[in-house]
């Protein structure tokens, strides 16, 4: 683990990213030592530094960190690199008066192969009780407070499930635990928008940003889930899973051509 560029894996107990998760996070892909997708992650990161009135940062100094480091897992094809921003220590209570010294964490670990195995054959997925609240001023951020996914994780446990969707407490649906929610829906990928709750994956942004996908974002309903030909999930780690059941709802080898589809087009040339 490497905190502010050296090798360490302590950090302050005052640290407020302990004391009231006060900080950012992201978890990259690494393919045989080279970062993927690291300028999405890095906006994502710099939006949420704004938005949390973080002090200024040299990102330059941390790009050169987590390149680096990433570097020394060449020997796997795929590996897990996380990197933690906090705001530090200072003073007591919630002001962030005279909080200035952001502290770096960034750590590797194995990546779950499982997910190409997800990649490939899909999974099934529940819908969640366990709602998400809205906050237009954190919503789309990565923040360390990750409660409600704590409790989801949970609740997801209890029903034997590997993943399930969330919707916020007006019904609408947002995302799933730990990856973001397309649906293929009369002709067209729709993807709950995030103005409110949820976070903006990265794996989200590529598809998004893809200039041959028009995508559709606005709210999603459970009846429109329901009534779609196919879902998958995204994110920055699993890439794009097809969703083969929903709530004991089999999808065809037919429909889920659509995700097939949208597979092979982000997957060409991604790295």
């Amino acid at each position: 683990m490497l905190i502010n560029g050296l090798e360490k894996n302590s950090i302050n107990a005052s640290d407020r990213g302990l004391a009231y998760g006060d900080g950012l996070f992201s978890t990259i892909k690494v393919e045989q030592g080279k970062v993927v997708d690291w300028p999405l992650h890095l906006a994502r990161l710099k939006l949420g530094a704004e938005r949390l009135f973080f002090p200024l940062i040299d990102w330059a100094v941390l790009e050169q960190e987590i390149v680096s480091y990433a570097e020394t897992t060449a020997h796997f094809a795929h590996h897990v690199l996380k990197v933690m921003l906090t705001r530090g220590s200072g003073g007591r209570g919630y002001s962030i008066t005279g909080c200035d010294d952001v502290q770096r964490i960034i750590s590797l670990s194995a990546f779950p192969e499982g997910y190409l195995e997800w990649q490939k054959n899909g999974i099934a997925i529940v819908q969640c009780k366990t709602q998400l609240s809205r906050n237009k001023h954190l919503a789309g951020i990565k923040s360390l407070a990750r409660l409600e996914q704590v409790l989801i994780k949970q609740e997801l446990a209890s029903l034997n499930a590997l993943e399930g969707l969330v919707c916020d407490e007006f019904g609408h649906v947002i995302e799933a635990c730990s990856a973001n929610l397309f649906i293929y829906l009369n002709g067209q990928w729709v993807t709950p928008s995030l103005d409110f709750s949820g976070v903006a994956g990265v794996m989200r942004a590529r598809i998004l940003q893809h200039p041959s996908l028009s995508i559709v974002e606005r709210e999603i309903t459970l009846d429109e889930v329901n009534q779609a030909d196919c879902l998958c999930l995204t994110n920055a780690l699993m890439g794009i899973i097809p969703v083969n059941n929903y709530q004991g709802k089999g999808y065809s080898k037919q429909q889920l051509q659509h995700v097939t589809k949208l597979q092979m087009l982000i997957n060409q040339g991604s790295y």
